[in-house]
């Protein structure tokens, strides 16, 4: 509500101030005097009671009334949060970042220790939950950045850069083996991640296969999304200094070939970070086929052509090749397998040394304007107590 310039946050309130507490107050006083004078009557006219009336004080009787009316009134004003509109500037500083989970067949090897929330959850110890885990703790302690979840393996599944971490977590929780090609194609990912970061390049880097936004959710014409009262600049962002870009792959490895090193080249020379964290162990473990509609573990391993175990390891030295290429071989991370739980700073710290850009944005902002009146009341029931309601008479027996 708003009144004379001012917003009321309770606007039940303000009414109950303006209106109920002086008429309650004043009929008060009406029943206070009927009642006085009815008592009055029925004692008589003694002299003693005379000489009582003589001293008592109409008027004060009145001025502490309205004290009453006016001090309550006040504190109800108060409560009803009186606000005036200003504007502040918000400083945003922030990172746009792409994290991408492996989630091929040989991300379900139980080579890793089961943590306490897997344990907790009762999932079984495996390649891909540790590293769900792992990117869920690194997007929980980047406040400010926004996130473009991808799942991986023989394709890639992308979801657009968003602030809303909460999504971006499900995102790479919901999509799993069976929900894409078999295989692991780290020259696909490393494309689909440049895409999502550098939209203002979309035709030069030959992104048009994994396409534009859509216009699902936009208001229909003439209408408009935001609040009624809010204006264009509200939301208008000044960009001061440029958002850093970086690519964040969870993964047990991948080949190092032509393609993939050509696209992780192709991000370095956009400004991208890339980073490549290593999950599972040097010793590896025997890959298993999953369940066609579940994408569970099964208990037969996976074969090769020629009848042997299929063996999945941690291969560090492509990853290293891979993190060179986008120049830093210090970029690719490796995990604890053994850890009780998953430790997202490593990553986190290495992500600190991306530039964050800065953006500017002035916001509406309420500031409350109650403090004055509530002490204002307060003072004026303080007062109204120390007044008396008789008079001083220098001889009261005269009378």
């Amino acid at each position: 509500m708003k009144a004379f310039g001012v917003t009321f946050a309770h606007s039940e309130l303000f009414w109950l101030a303006v209106i109920v507490a002086p008429l309650y107050v004043f009929l008060l006083h009406v029943y206070d005097h009927a009642r006085r004078a009815a008592l009055t009557r029925r004692l008589g006219e003694l002299p003693v009671l005379g000489r009582v009336l003589g001293s008592a004080s109409h008027g004060r009787r009145i001025l502490k009334d309205a004290l009453i009316g006016l001090g309550l009134a006040l504190i109800l004003f108060s409560a009803a949060r009186p606000q005036l509109e200003g504007q502040r500037k918000l400083e945003l500083r922030g990172l746009d970042l792409v994290l991408a989970v492996d989630v091929s067949k040989s991300m379900l090897v139980d080579d890793v220790q089961q943590t306490a929330q897997m344990k907790a959850k009762r999932i079984e110890a495996s390649r891909l939950a540790r590293a769900r885990e792992l990117a869920t703790a690194v997007i929980e302690e980047l406040p400010g950045d926004r996130i473009g979840p991808v799942v991986f393996a023989g394709a890639a599944a992308h979801f657009p850069l968003t602030e809303d971490h909460q999504v971006a977590a499900r995102f790479l929780s919901d999509l799993g083996p069976n929900d894409l090609p078999p295989g692991s194609n780290l020259a696909e990912v490393f494309r689909v991640s440049r895409c999502l970061l550098r939209p203002d390049l979309y035709e030069d880097l030959g992104c048009k296969k994994i396409g534009k936004r859509g216009h699902g959710g936009d208001p229909l014409r003439g209408e408009s999304l935001d609040p009624p009262d809010t204006k264009p600049e509200d939301t208008k962002l000044k960009q001061e200094v440029e958002r850093g870009k970086a690519i964040v792959i969870l993964t047990d490895g991948g080949d190092a070939d032509a393609a993939t090193i050509k696209e992780v080249a192709t991000a370095r020379e956009l400004g991208i970070a890339v980073f490549i964290v290593g999950i599972g162990s040097e010793a590896g473990g025997v890959v298993y086929e999953i369940e066609p509609f579940s994408g569970k573990r099964t208990t037969t391993p996976k074969k090769m052509p020629d009848g042997s175990t299929v063996i999945s390891k941690r291969d560090d030295a492509a990853m290293k090749a891979i993190a060179g290429a986008g120049g830093d071989e210090n970029r690719y991370i490796l995990t604890d397998e053994k850890a009780k739980d998953v430790n997202p700073m490593p990553i986190v710290e290495a992500l600190r040394g991306v530039n964050r850009g800065l953006a500017t944005k002035e916001v509406k902002e309420m500031r409350d304007i109650f403090q004055p009146f509530l002490f204002l009341g307060l003072m004026l029931l303080v007062i109204e107590a120390a007044i008396s309601t008789r008079r001083r008479q220098k001889y009261p027996e005269v009378q």
